[in-house]
């Protein structure tokens, strides 16, 4: 069969939560994620207004997809891209590739003039990026704090 890319919509979230499970459990992630809080992130983010997902689809499954989120800032009208996951079973294939191409389409078509998200600084994932354009920000870093 072949695999489909087009937008998807909420209905298609809690597949999408099975993927992130079984996708960030393996490195580089090494993401012990239950369902249940999978399910809440795909719920956060498909409930946003002015949500964009893609995925790709086989026989009605999907197999990865790619979310972006409006950020409008002082450069204008961005996308952050929160979560991008493929099933560890189609990783390899491209399939990430296009689905972060067909979001930026999407985004672009949709007057978006930017794209950013937060990744690793080194290794596959950050290489993976860098192959799609992306740079690494220099002056910005992340900042955390535990609220325990």
């Amino acid at each position: 069969m072949p695999v489909i890319f087009q937008r998807i919509h909420e209905d298609h979230a809690s597949q999408a939560a099975t993927i992130i499970v079984q996708a960030y459990v393996e490195p580089p992630w090494n993401e012990k994620w239950s369902l249940e809080g999978a399910t809440s992130r795909m719920g956060e983010l498909s409930t946003t207004p002015g949500w964009m997902g893609v995925g790709a689809l086989e026989a009605g499954q999907l197999l990865g997809f790619a979310i972006g989120l409006p950020h409008t800032s002082a450069s204008g009208k961005g996308l952050y891209i929160p979560e991008i996951a493929v099933l560890p079973s189609h990783q390899g294939r491209g399939i990430g590739k296009r689905l972060l191409k067909l979001l930026e389409a999407e985004a672009h078509d949709a007057g978006f003039s930017s794209a950013w998200l937060l990744s690793q600084s080194q290794g596959a994932a950050a290489e993976y990026y860098k192959a799609s354009d992306y740079k690494q920000v220099g002056n910005l870093r992340v900042y955390s704090k535990s609220m325990a």
